[in-house]
């Protein structure tokens, strides 16, 4: 029996080769993609660390948002200032309402239409059309977006003339403090 060769397989053979490698370039380049964003990610996250938000606060917000049960984040809170009451880093809440100072339903409305267009999502308030909640948190929305696209600019031309500044090529004297030789 003599090695097979390649163009010795049987047609089933051949269009599982071909499958395969159709599955295999789909996964490599999904692979290239996510190792792209996983870059960009990585960027994003050292701009924000430069800017005071450590990577930590960007994933708890971002996990928290994307919580299908928000009641989740609200319940890890109360844990969370639980162990740090016991642990004597903060004061023991003795009503034991984490919530005691809780926002109005208003301010909730308002806090969530402004979140929504400060980041960039739909606006779509989820309320029903024409509501008070609804017309609440549009104007809200609406309130967010404006302050972003106001804001955003001048806050990354300071953060590009800071980064620029930090290297910015000297005056072309490498040693200005001293004397020049003869």
């Amino acid at each position: 029996m003599t090695a097979a060769q390649i163009g010795d397989n049987s047609k089933a053979e051949k269009e599982r080769r071909v499958l395969f490698g159709y599955y295999h370039r789909k996964d490599r380049d999904i692979a290239a993609r996510m190792k792209a964003l996983a870059e960009e990610k990585k960027a994003n996250r050292q701009n924000a660390k430069a800017s005071g938000f450590p990577a930590q606060k960007l994933d708890h917000y971002l996990k928290a948002f994307e919580a299908e049960d928000q009641q989740k984040p609200v319940e890890r809170l109360k844990s969370d200032r639980e162990n740090l009451a016991w642990l004597g880093l903060i004061p023991d809440d003795p009503r034991g309402d984490l919530l005691a100072d809780r926002a109005t339903d208003e301010q909730m409305v308002q806090a969530k239409g402004f979140h929504a267009g400060l980041t960039g999502l739909d606006r779509v308030s989820g309320y029903d059309a024409g509501s008070a909640s609804d017309k609440l948190w549009l104007e809200s929305f609406d309130a967010g977006r404006k302050e972003y696209e106001t804001e955003v600019p001048d806050l990354l031309k300071r953060i590009e003339a800071q980064a620029s500044k930090e290297e910015s090529p000297s005056d072309g004297d490498p040693f200005p403090d001293q004397d020049t030789m003869h």
